[in-house]
């Protein structure tokens, strides 16, 4: 019995290239958009934090990779051998579900334990349309969304699960595994908050280190939040600058100041000042000279972001508003940050956490451990916020 874990490595190259220059993905077409506007890589060094930490452990684990841009080039470079699985190397200007597709084909004919991914929601559905439940799959979170149930919620965290699942390999332990959802943003829905089914995968059972799915949800229907946003409406002062991030809580306000706005899609962040919209959908560079413009005023106050709670996941950042990046929050200072979220929500987050994930380790806090959601105008819960996982690195070694 072979007790080395045979671990399958997929790196989707364009997965989340869209997030900072406000695309809502790169599926299909819009990678070739990405690209196109020099967006910069994000899954190959999200994939190589990972990766790092399994070269410690590296003796308990075979690896099973396309050669190329998919795997093979990092693998090599941080001196691990593997074997490949697809003699095609794909580029950045060709790279497409086909490639991931049979890559996944490859890896289960050579009977692999398990497949780890760099990518997003797309390259989740592209490899469980393969695999289906047959073998366990885990993301290291790369994509713009990441909905589904199977993404670890850092780099590092999905590094700490396969080492676990390895170790219990090599002991003649079972590996717990469960079921999981895999969704992505509905292919013909305008509603941003929506999330369509796709089936049910197989993943590894860490709950604390894997993101549970997004929970579909109608924060319209929830009265007090709706009278909350109600309240902040009326109450926008003329002189300060306002943004939006995407969702409906946070759309509730604008689309009470702005009627127009409410036939429009929920995603991205909108901008609003003394009286106006003045950005719609606005990528990183975007809110920074926006933030730049008003907040210069000598008579502006402070700029103010209001931010929604990704349901059952407790995303704050990181998850379909990368635009939002470390530095368009320095710029704003986390203290006007104005975290708004429907009550049932939370209740479904235990323990009571909100993730912060910028896509680099070497920041520091930008908010306090413990911040306060407006679930009502007189109501606030308090959640922890996490937002460092480079502890999890000492646990790795």
């Amino acid at each position: 019995m072979n007790s080395v874990l045979k671990l399958g490595l997929i790196i989707n190259p364009v997965a989340g290239m869209g997030g900072k220059i406000g695309l809502h993905g790169t599926d299909n077409e819009l990678a070739k958009l990405a690209i196109a506007q020099g967006a910069e890589n994000v899954s190959n060094a999200r994939a190589k934090r990972a990766l790092e930490i399994l070269a410690k452990k590296k003796e308990i684990i075979n690896f099973y990779s396309p050669s190329g841009i998919m795997g093979g080039d990092l693998l090599a470079t941080l001196d691990l051998a593997y074997k490949q699985v697809n003699t095609h190397e794909a580029n950045f200007q060709e790279s497409s579900y086909q490639h991931t597709q049979s890559c996944a084909e490859n890896m289960l004919r050579e009977n692999v334990d398990a497949i780890l991914f760099a990518g997003g929601d797309g390259t989740a559905r592209d490899i469980f349309s393969i695999v289906s439940n047959k073998i366990p799959i885990l993301g290291v979170p790369s994509g713009v969304k990441m909905r589904s149930g199977v993404f670890a919620n850092y780099p590092e965290q999905a590094a700490l699960i396969i080492i676990q699942a390895a170790l219990a390999k090599k002991s003649g332990k079972s590996i717990e595994l469960c079921d999981t959802e895999i969704l992505d943003a509905g292919v013909n829905s305008e509603e941003y908050s929506h999330s369509e089914f796709f089936g049910n995968a197989i993943t590894f059972k860490s709950p604390n280190q894997i993101t549970n799915p997004k929970v579909n949800s109608n924060s319209n229907q929830d009265s007090a939040l709706m009278e909350l946003a109600g309240f902040l409406a009326e109450n926008l002062d003329q002189d300060r600058l306002y943004l939006f991030g995407p969702g409906q809580s946070t759309k509730a306000i604008l689309e009470r100041v702005s009627p127009k706005r409410a036939k429009k899609f929920h995603a991205g962040v909108d901008a609003y000042y003394a009286g106006k919209i003045v950005g719609e959908d606005l990528n990183e560079r975007s809110i920074i000279e926006l933030l730049e413009i008003y907040t210069g005023k000598t008579t502006a106050k402070l700029p103010i972001l209001y931010l929604g709670v990704i349901g059952g996941q407790g995303f704050l950042l990181g998850r379909g508003n990368q635009q939002l990046s470390f530095e368009v929050i320095s710029k704003i200072g986390g203290n006007n940050v104005y975290i708004m979220a429907n009550a049932a929500k939370l209740s479904q987050i235990v323990p009571s956490r909100l993730y912060v994930d910028f896509g680099e380790v070497n920041h520091s806090k930008i908010f306090p451990e413990y911040i306060k959601v407006h679930v009502a105008i007189d109501r606030t819960l308090v959640c922890k916020v996490v937002f460092d996982p480079m502890h999890q690195r000492a646990l790795a070694v």
